[in-house]
């Protein structure tokens, strides 16, 4: 059997395993007292006590039950966790030896269901706002970059990809020279001075170190109280572990990159998935209160989603 789908089985086992429990202690607690008060009344007592008798048989079955129920998913979770190790250590492989460029970045967010970039677009324009700056990492067809053009100023980190030159390609040359500031090395950015970061589509593709390395970074560079949005493949959900199969993606879930966000100092604010759990995204708020340094805003704001609702949320 295969890798992932020796890992699918038994992800699938553990879902399932949660079905077949036995619950059945308090209604037999309920007949045992039931039939305890009632053989008070009765002289001949015998048959009241073999019925309490065998409730008690029977709840003991049950504890009985539990345990080995019990040491069914434990070990059932050992083999699962030693298959994870195994698929980790395939992932930093093809992860070293693969050559990102624009072209590969573009392919990839291809594969992306047009429901999940609307909800990604409709994130991403929430949380923007005139008053912050904003920062997209890993940019790929600018498709995504211009859902937060109410950032001033919007920064592009394209650190990742081999052939960077590529990345303004995807934007006019008026937008690529005028409105974007593109940096090569995030820790050259303004250190705690974006109020948003999005990553699209990367992290989907990364085993957990490399992750661990940029979202440190991108701690560093939020504002007290900025948020930072990402996506990611959430392996708890049949339907990304599938995508694990022939190197497609990484192997990741929401319970590993919860810990670690937490470990760096993020607080999980939303994660979501959709398409039966094939596309997972997170957002994670730096803690503090998001100011703004600025003093008034531009002649021309564009607004976003955000202050809509504060207004309507005002009247």
């Amino acid at each position: 059997m295969k890798l992932v789908d020796k890992m699918i089985l038994l992800t699938r086992m553990l879902k399932d395993n949660s079905k077949y429990t036995l619950d059945v202690e308090s209604t037999l607690q309920t007949q045992q007292s039931y039939f305890q008060d009632q053989q008070r009344f009765f002289q001949d007592k015998h048959k009241h006590e073999e019925l309490i008798d065998i409730v008690q048989e029977m709840r003991d079955l049950k504890v009985k039950h539990d345990e080995v129920w019990k040491s069914i998913n434990h070990n059932t979770q050992q083999l699962l966790r030693a298959e994870e190790v195994n698929i980790l250590q395939r992932d930093y492989s093809t992860f070293d030896s693969v050559k990102i460029d624009t072209q590969l970045m573009n392919e990839r967010m291809d594969h992306l269901d047009p429901t999940f970039i609307k909800i990604l677009k409709n994130e991403i324009g929430f949380y923007s706002d005139w008053r912050w700056a904003g920062l997209e990492l890993n940019p790929t067809n600018g498709y995504l970059t211009r859902a937060f053009l109410a950032c001033d100023p919007l920064y592009l980190y394209r650190g990742n990809v081999i052939d960077k030159d590529q990345v303004a390609n995807n934007f006019n040359r008026f937008f690529s020279e005028r409105r974007l500031m593109q940096y090569d090395r995030i820790e050259h950015l303004p250190q705690q001075h974006i109020g948003i970061a999005v990553s699209v589509n990367c992290y989907d593709y990364w085993p957990m170190e490399p992750i661990k390395r940029e979202m440190q970074a991108v701690h560093n560079v939020l504002k007290a109280g900025g948020h930072y949005i990402f996506t990611y493949n959430d392996c708890e959900h049949v339907a990304s572990l599938d995508f694990c199969a022939n190197n497609f993606r990484a192997y990741n879930t929401k319970t590993l990159i919860t810990h670690m966000a937490e470990m760096l100092g993020f607080e999980v604010v939303k994660e979501a998935n959709v398409c039966n759990g094939a596309h997972s995204y997170m957002i994670c708020k730096k803690h503090g209160n998001l100011i703004s340094d600025k003093l008034s805003a531009p002649l021309v704001a564009i607004e976003s989603p955000l202050d809509e609702r504060r207004r309507n949320k005002q009247k």
